[in-house]
């Protein structure tokens, strides 16, 4: 038998290891030409998907997740918060509960994650079709590939999701969110730097009475230079305006930043206003989102993970810990099967989708719920981070005013 998996971001790179595990032939296909292909660098955390993680990965590389973590010398631990701050007053709102917190370097994790696998770069699907016999992903630099099961985990934007509802096109659509944010990744002044760290050594929320979002974050500090550290700054607000239309450049996105900031206290604004962007990068976006909902999976010979099933918002962290679930899922019904069949193989995709279709949902439309109330003075003491912290539980708390249907 053999696996075909669209996308080597965290969701398609652990689907690969776990098939690796269950002795099923994987191999993942990258659009991107290498590794580092994209300028584009950030962290993500881990909040309740740890014993999970380690479900998934061989012991070689679980026992140096904490050499790719943002801060290595970082010890997860029980009593781990994540605190919110009201910006302008610099009042804590919640330390919120994140229980065992910790973050990756998203490139360096990746790196790792991803050893020991088949992975092909340059790899764009531009079409996918099915058989009795199986599934066949044809790439746009012409070649095809043949499997027994496809994985699109390429993504919010993925492909194999637009073929999987090709008969209903609208339900398998991304939509957008009211939310729009910006993004840096940078350094401090030294002394900024070690007044932020002091905050918490990991990351911090800003939010306040003009919906605005802060998010600063440790993404390297193995320099012994305070001035050397890097943070990973995220930025969001409502709006109804084009902001890509004038928030193009990396110097529009960085001046915007920097007014957006200007009533907020010390740090949170030092932080910001300060901040030495590393070269160009500097990203500006509207926040996408796709709930979940039952797919035709072709008889078990086509499904999707992370991003591509259950694209979410991002302000709860629950992202990476989803995309962890999948693949865990996916190995305990791999760990079920008689045989190694393509028939058996089907059974246990089919029991995966069973299972993660209400879990990704849930997951997608908490978020969204989160995203809209922290935006809103109104509901921020409502919203589920504030209230349930970063664990998975809450996830569904109605909070908003009904107005977060996606736009085309």
């Amino acid at each position: 038998m053999r696996v075909l998996i669209a996308g080597a971001g965290s969701a398609g790179l652990l689907m690969a290891q776990v098939f690796k595990k269950a002795g099923i032939d994987a191999a993942v296909f990258e659009q991107d030409a290498s590794p580092t292909a994209r300028p584009r660098d950030w962290n993500f955390g881990i909040y309740w998907a740890q014993s999970r993680l380690e479900e998934c990965l061989p012991d070689a590389i679980r026992q140096r997740l904490q050499t790719v973590q943002a801060d290595p010398a970082a010890r997860p631990s029980a009593d781990s918060v994540l605190p919110i701050y009201d910006g302008i007053t610099g009042e804590m709102l919640s330390p919120a509960g994140a229980p065992f917190a910790v973050r990756y370097r998203r490139r360096a994790w990746l790196g790792l994650i991803g050893e020991g696998l088949d992975i092909q770069y340059g790899k764009r699907i531009a079409s996918v079709s099915t058989t009795d016999k199986g599934v066949t992903a044809v790439f746009t630099d012409g070649t095809e590939e043949n499997g027994d099961l496809l994985i699109g985990a390429e993504g919010a934007q993925s492909v194999v999701r637009n073929f999987l509802f090709q008969s209903t096109p609208e339900d398998g659509k991304l939509l957008s969110s009211p939310v729009v944010a910006s993004a840096t990744v940078g350094t401090m002044d030294p002394n900024i730097a070690l007044a932020v760290r002091k905050i918490s050594s990991l990351c911090h929320i800003t939010l306040d009475k003009n919906g605005l979002f802060t998010f600063v974050s440790t993404h390297d500090v193995t320099a012994p230079d305070p001035a050397d550290w890097v943070f990973v700054i995220i930025m969001s607000w409502r709006s109804d305006q084009d902001t890509s239309a004038t928030l193009k450049t990396y110097d529009q996105v960085h001046k915007d930043m920097i007014t957006r900031v200007q009533e907020l206290a010390s740090p949170f604004k030092d932080a910001i206003a300060t901040f030495k962007p590393d070269g160009a990068r500097c990203w500006h976006a509207r926040m996408t989102y796709w709930s979940t909902k039952p797919w035709d999976s072709r008889g078990g010979k086509v499904t999707l993970a992370g991003d591509a099933a259950h694209a979410m918002t991002f302000h709860r962290g629950q992202g990476l810990g989803n995309a962890i679930a999948d693949a865990a899922e996916m190995l305990q019904h791999l760990r079920s099967m008689s045989e190694h069949t393509p028939a058996e193989l089907a059974k246990a995709v089919q029991a995966y989708e069973k299972g993660m279709w209400p879990r990704g949902r849930e997951a997608v439309e908490g978020n969204l719920e989160n995203t809209l109330a922290i935006h809103d003075w109104d509901f921020v003491m409502q919203s589920p981070i504030v209230v349930k912290g970063l664990k998975k539980e809450g996830d569904k708390v109605r909070v908003a005013k009904g107005d977060g249907e996606g736009a085309e």
